[in-house]
Order: structure tokens, then C-alpha cells, then sequence
């Protein structure tokens, strides 16, 4: 079987830490381009290119983007219509409307297209819909979710991005929220700016249809990140960090007990949405069965409205 040729282009952390991941994959990956800001001895045996559209030439099978997230929308623009598959960080777009766009590109050029959110792929998000969907804690009601990453590369950024807690880390509970409760019916949001207008920090309320709610709060200021999805007859708490590879998840049962399940993989865990992605184009999949486009929607859906009402 032929190995699955990656390009990258981002900075060399971002590629450092897609390099080391390769090893623990299923299939059989290789980084055979990358776009870089250095050069990287490292990764000698890979084709260094100037640019994007280089890149897209360099006969790869699918692109993954870890550049600044403000340039993403045009990126992947530019691998659809090179008809590339592509794996974007997260957000693929800065709003809804860009993304329906690429969903539509994606769809009239018969292209992969999937957001870089890799926590939808690991061990630990699988668990815990294995155990709701057992019934172990009753149906969902609440989520509740925060993040506070200790630094963002946040990369140069335009004018216009001044909300980057929201697009950069509010991305990460939001996911979290639409992934146990879809997509709400009312948001509520509040939040403070740093001089020059970028913003510090931001909480949000959100309602659901049958009347489930999530808190979802995000700042650079924040001591803890902490997850919790409540159900009717207990709860799950996935421990920090819940956004990567958290100690464990801890399930409260009814009879008062708690059982803890291990958080345990090699690497990162970046390598869980590769196989993905070369599974699905593989079977010549537009999109994750897993990580649809219109989840993706939703998500940039409640983000937009969080944006309104900070702006």
C-alpha cells in the first residue's frame, strides 16, 4: 500500500508536532512537502516549498493548514479549487457564510474539506459518548466548559480579528456544547477588551429546545480549564486538560460512585484525525462521517452570534 502523502504549511511547532505524530498512525503516512517559515534539518528528507500554491503542485494527497486563522477561508479556497483534500485548523473560516461558501466549492469539486478538530477524533471524546450512549448518566441537560491555555501563538493577525480569545480558544467549549446539544436556540454573551481592542476574555450562556443549557467561558486570565457534561442521572468530568490529552475521565453514577477511565495514547493524538482524513478520501469522502460540514456549521453559527453581542 502506498503511503498517504501529507503537505503542511504552518509554523515549524505546528510541523514538529504533525512530524512526530506520523509514527503513531494506523495507515501509513509521510510528511512529502511542507511551506515553513525556517529551514528545518530535521526534516531533510522533505521537500522544503515556497509557497501554497507550490505546495498544491507537489503531488500530495491531502494539504493540513496550521497558519494564522485569519488566512484560512483563502487557503482552503485555494486547495478546493486545486481540488486537493484539506484539513484546516480550527476555525476553518471566520464566519458562517465564508464556510457555506467552501461547502459549496467542496461539493462542486468533489473535495475533502475538514476542520483540524482534533479532539473529535480521540480516545477520550470517544469514551464518553460510549458511556452516555449506554445511558449510564441519563440524557444530557448541561454542559459546562472552560479554557485557559497557558500561551497562544497567536501569529500576525489583521486588523479586523480583534476578537481572538473568541475565534481562537471559544472554538474549542463551543465544539464541546454542539457536539452533546446541537445547535442552540438563544445565546447570551458577555466579555471584556484589552486596550487596542483585542478581546481578553468572554463567557456565553446557551439554550436548548428542550431546555438543556451550556456555560462555556474562555480567557488568557483563567487558573483552571475544566469540562462537565451533566446528565439526568449523573455527570462526566473530563479532567484537565480536556481540550488535549486530559488524566482521565471521571464518570459520578447514580449510586454515588465515581469510576475513572484513563486518558492513555502515544504522541499528541494529531494522528487519530489523520487516519480520518485518508480514510475518507480514501473512499472519495468530501467530509468525516464523524466531523460533518454542517457540524461545522453549527459551530461557526453560535460563534457569529457570540461575536454580535461582543462586538
Amino acid at each position: 500500500m502506498q503511503p498517504f502523502r501529507w503537505g503542511v504549511f504552518g509554523g515549524p511547532d505546528k510541523v514538529k508536532a504533525f512530524a512526530g505524530d506520523l509514527q503513531h498512525a494506523e495507515g501509513r503516512h509521510v510528511l512529502a512537502a511542507l511551506v515553513a517559515a525556517e529551514e528545518m534539518p530535521e526534516l531533510a528528507g522533505t521537500a522544503h516549498v515556497a509557497d501554497l500554491e507550490r505546495l498544491l503542485q507537489a503531488g500530495v494527497d491531502a494539504v493540513y493548514l496550521a497558519t494564522p486563522w485569519g488566512e484560512h477561508y483563502h487557503q482552503v479556497r485555494q486547495c478546493l479549487l486545486h481540488g486537493v483534500p484539506v484539513l484546516c485548523e480550527r476555525p476553518i473560516a471566520t464566519n458562517a457564510g465564508q464556510l457555506r461558501s467552501l461547502m459549496q466549492l467542496s461539493a462542486d469539486t468533489n473535495t475533502f474539506m475538514m476542520e483540524a478538530m482534533w479532539i473529535r477524533f480521540l480516545p477520550s471524546i470517544k469514551k464518553i459518548l460510549s458511556v452516555i450512549s449506554t445511558g449510564t448518566i441519563g440524557e444530557v441537560v448541561a454542559v459546562k466548559a472552560s479554557i485557559s491555555p497557558k500561551f497562544i501563538a497567536r501569529g500576525a493577525q489583521s486588523a479586523e480579528e480583534s476578537l481572538g480569545t473568541l475565534m481562537e480558544l471559544g472554538v474549542y467549549p463551543v465544539f464541546l456544547s454542539t457536539l452533546f446539544l446541537g445547535k442552540p436556540e438563544y445565546v447570551q454573551a458577555a466579555g471584556r477588551l484589552l486596550p487596542g481592542g483585542r478581546r481578553d476574555n468572554f463567557s456565553a450562556f446557551l439554550s436548548f429546545r428542550e431546555g438543556q443549557y451550556a456555560f462555556l467561558e474562555t480567557g488568557l486570565a483563567l487558573g483552571t480549564s475544566l469540562a462537565v457534561i451533566q446528565g439526568g442521572k449523573g455527570s462526566i468530568t473530563i479532567r484537565n486538560p480536556w481540550s488535549a490529552k486530559p488524566e482521565g475521565i471521571e464518570v459520578d453514577l447514580p449510586d454515588g460512585t465515581k469510576v475513572l477511565h484513563r486518558s492513555d495514547w502515544p504522541g499528541l493524538g494529531l494522528h487519530f484525525e489523520l487516519d480520518e482524513v485518508a480514510a475518507c478520501v480514501g473512499r472519495d469522502e468530501i467530509e468525516s462521517p464523524l466531523y460533518c460540514h454542517h457540524f461545522m456549521l453549527d459551530v461557526l453559527h453560535t460563534l457569529d452570534a457570540i461575536r454580535v453581542q461582543l462586538a
